[in-house]
């Protein structure tokens, strides 16, 4: 099953968050805020149009448990995949960036090319990762700046706009660290809305600032997504390390020169 994961909001380094409260639509926020979101604005645009060919390692588990609603002690897992895989994310002629995973170990043993079925699998966390501060969907929102933190709850009547609709009518927050750098962000959906646009219900992500030909881009650390489902609740938890440029191979022909290969970009933490 492919739910996407859409719009879980990220940022790269930012200078220090005031401390004070700032609050307001986009036609009345305080100038701390407007200088904050000018910058997400700008990283949003900037993984949406420059963000390169890159591969990471993906290690996940997707688990469809069963709530115990008096005590989540109790809770039981009714099935799990546990699974290792180099995920790659490519721009395609439409511009977007489009992912391919190619597994390596599932449940602790090595791929066979058989069977892959995990309850849910998640998509669209690296290129959409600031798609709540992009510049047209900033309207749909209210900001709050507190304490190195930005809250976010969506506008009354703004779901039926596409360009906020797309989102969900989502609510959450961002968390930054001393340095000004985003660490962690959570979002939430209503069910009934996140079935209408294709997105999960629930989703979380830790961060860390990535350098890819020469340029650095907040790409998730850790991303954990839920769905409730018949009774069950869908849960995916993945973390992604070695990020790297993605370099394709080639056959050189007998008689045509090799172009010489540029520096590989220093790997993701």
């Amino acid at each position: 099953m492919g739910i996407r994961l859409l719009g879980i909001a990220m940022l790269v380094a930012c200078s220090a968050i005031a401390q004070s409260p700032a609050t307001g639509t986009s036609g009345g926020q305080t100038p701390a805020l407007q200088t904050e979101l000018k910058k997400l604005a700008a990283d949003a645009e900037l993984l949406h149009s420059d963000l390169p060919g890159f591969a990471c390692t993906e290690t996940g588990v997707s688990e469809a448990i069963k709530e115990d609603e008096r005590n989540p002690n109790k809770n039981k897992v009714k099935a799990q995949v546990q699974f290792v895989a180099s995920v790659r994310a490519e721009r395609a002629q439409d511009g977007r960036l489009h992912e391919s995973l190619t597994l390596s170990e599932v449940n602790g043993k090595p791929y066979n090319g058989r069977k892959f079925n995990p309850p849910m699998m998640v998509e669209g966390g690296f290129d959409q990762l600031l798609d709540i501060f992009l510049p047209e969907r900033q309207t749909c929102f209210n900001f709050t700046l507190s304490n190195g933190r930005i809250d976010f709850v969506s506008l009354p009547g703004t779901f039926d706009r596409k360009q906020c609709g797309e989102l969900g009518a989502p609510q959450g927050y961002v968390l930054f660290d001393k340095a000004g750098n985003v660490s962690h962000m959570e979002r939430q959906v209503t069910p009934e809305l996140a079935r209408q646009v294709h997105i999960v219900d629930f989703a979380s992500a830790d961060i860390v600032p990535t350098e890819l030909a020469g340029k650095t881009y907040p790409l998730p650390a850790k991303v954990v997504a839920e769905v409730p489902k018949d009774g069950q609740v869908l849960h995916f938890e993945a973390t992604y390390t070695a990020c790297h440029l993605f370099k394709a191979t080639s056959t050189i022909l007998p008689g045509v020169a090799p172009v010489p290969e540029s520096t590989p970009s220093p790997s993701h933490p």
